[in-house]
């Protein structure tokens, strides 16, 4: 009965909630007989910490954390997370006490493990609405990028100077979740929002730039191996303008197609960074 993941469905029912899978658990005889989707249930939580980390240090967490960990995931004195520091590598912890408001964590062991790409990859992305821009941040950190640029151009939307600061500190909290979710230990760097036109002025002459153009007529295939940083720009709605590709050009950029469609700028992002990360970096 359980030798098939299509009788997971009729075994579901007879324990009623996903809540009873320690029952199903004890039913298959071992968590690694359980299929993918009941076996990451099982996978511990990871946790981002602003702090130095070592073995056997307590961890007293913020206000903000504690409501994540008791509300949120849910979790009881005695569970295990994991935590990181953006430093490199990540630590299990030992949720020891917790009240409403604050709680405490055992540091148990170290992993040094990392999850970084090969490919030292910007993203420099004009700023697009806020849900719009959200999105491509969130996937941007999924995908390996190392550094994201956020950039005003000609077609952007008005942004009012007083609220530079909350939208900087909301795109560094999606950086963050993004690598609680992926399972990076390193966090990309996000730069302070500045003029397209004062990025390229400063930008590294030696590192491969590529901008996507309507009018580009160089595909990724026809280009070489990658042997460096690589840096993607992106427009906004709208796009570029033309002074800003030529800008662009004029800083080394190539102008590079992806075909006939018109891709929206969050789509053109996520498509562009996965096939640099496929052509050169460590995904595939």
């Amino acid at each position: 009965m359980v030798g098939n993941k299509n009788t997971l469905p009729t075994l579901h029912k007879m324990v009623g909630n996903k809540n009873t899978l320690p029952t199903l658990h004890k039913m298959v005889g071992n968590k690694n007989t359980l299929p993918a989707p009941y076996d990451s249930l099982m996978r511990l939580s990871r946790l981002f910490v602003n702090q130095a980390l070592a073995v056997e240090l307590e961890v007293v967490l913020s206000k903000e954390s504690t409501h994540y960990l008791l509300n949120v995931l849910r979790l009881r004195v005695g569970t295990d997370v994991i935590v990181f520091n953006g430093g490199g590598g990540e630590y299990t912890a030992r949720l020891v006490s917790a009240t409403k408001k604050s709680a405490l964590l055992q540091v148990i062991d170290f992993n040094a493990i990392e999850r970084e790409s090969a490919l030292p990859l910007t993203l420099v992305q004009a700023i697009s609405r806020s849900d719009r821009m959200d999105y491509t941040i969130q996937k941007a950190v999924e995908l390996g990028v190392h550094q994201i640029v956020p950039v005003f151009t000609e077609r952007r939307l008005p942004l009012d100077n007083s609220k530079i600061s909350k939208r900087e500190q909301h795109w560094h909290k999606i950086i963050i979740s993004s690598c609680e979710q992926c399972g990076r230990n390193r966090l990309p760097v996000l730069h302070p929002i500045l003029p397209l036109s004062a990025w390229l002025m400063k930008a590294d002459r030696g590192d491969r730039g590529v901008v996507l153009s309507p009018k580009g007529t160089i595909h990724f295939q026809s280009l070489e191996q990658s042997q460096g940083p690589m840096t993607v720009l992106i427009g906004a709605e709208g796009g570029l303008s033309e002074t800003e590709i030529e800008q662009a050009r004029q800083a080394g950029y190539l102008e590079i197609s992806l075909g006939s469609r018109i891709l929206r700028t969050e789509t053109a992002a996520v498509a562009v960074l996965a096939i640099c990360q496929a052509l050169w970096g460590d995904l595939g």
